[in-house]
């Protein structure tokens, strides 16, 4: 199946926001991958309550050097993650670098976790967090389905997203890169964003606040209002979105 890597430029996007509210809405199974080389630990402090760090991508990175199968360390690896009030979708977390000695060492099993990943019957969401000034592992380029830079629509948001962008394209597949954007029009709409960056907007995000606080604190704040919330609607729309591009790029690049 596909992965979608999510990537941020400057200031505080809303990259592992948006990444874990679409693999909640997701229409399927769905594998959150916590890949931020900055190792904040954001959804096990948030989201997940507190929850103790546990051997993640490291475990993987274990396997691809011993020559283990990564299937296996993916089982052992991934833990459940819970959904909004009534969902009742198989959603899972893969946890991130719990030592920073990792980071750089990762870059060699991208390639394979990225074909694992693709032998799987679910889809996956890579929060990939700011790209940095060395850009993305060229492999997690290459090889995902789609690659999204997430930004605001204010000046400050693009302007930093435009440097970030142009090394998002030199390296990534230029049909699979485009943007999602957080509060369209605050103030520039889609279509004028898409058209001065020409890429395409692959999604759009609500500006809300307050839900985004409830999401980012963890899912026992979110009440049975939480799913008929702008926010909640508008990751609805963009999983739809992007699951149906995914499936189109399957077909396009199918033997």
């Amino acid at each position: 199946m596909s992965a979608v890597v999510l990537a941020g430029a400057s200031g505080a996007p809303g990259v592992t926001t948006t990444a874990l509210g679409l693999t909640l809405a997701w229409p399927g199974d769905c594998l959150l991958v916590d890949a931020d080389r900055s190792a904040p630990q954001t959804l096990l402090a948030g989201y997940l309550q507190g929850q103790a760090a546990t051997a993640g991508l490291e475990a993987v990175l274990q396997a691809h050097r011993e020559r283990t199968p990564l299937a296996e360390a993916l089982d052992g690896a991934i833990r459940p993650i819970p959904g909004p009030p009534g969902d009742a979708g198989r959603r899972g977390f893969l946890p991130g670098f719990s030592h920073l000695g990792a980071v750089d060492l990762f870059d060699q099993a991208w390639q394979p976790l990225l074909a694992e990943f693709a032998a799987q019957d679910r889809d996956v969401v890579i929060d990939a967090g700011r790209t940095g000034h060395r850009g993305l592992p060229e492999a997690l380029l290459r090889d995902a389905g789609l690659v999204a830079l997430v930004c605001r629509t204010s000046l400050i948001g693009l302007a930093g997203a435009r440097l970030h962008l142009a090394a998002l394209l030199d390296h990534g597949p230029l049909d699979r890169v485009g943007l999602i954007l957080v509060g369209p029009g605050r103030p520039y709409p889609a279509a004028e964003v898409a058209e001065q960056f020409g890429v395409p907007v692959l999604a759009e995000i609500a500006w809300d606040p307050a839900s985004a606080d409830d999401l980012h604190a963890g899912h026992a704040s979110m009440g049975r209002r939480w799913p008929r919330g702008a926010l909640a609607r508008s990751f609805a729309r963009a999983a739809t979105r992007l699951h149906a591009a995914t499936r189109r790029e399957e077909v396009r690049v199918a033997p």
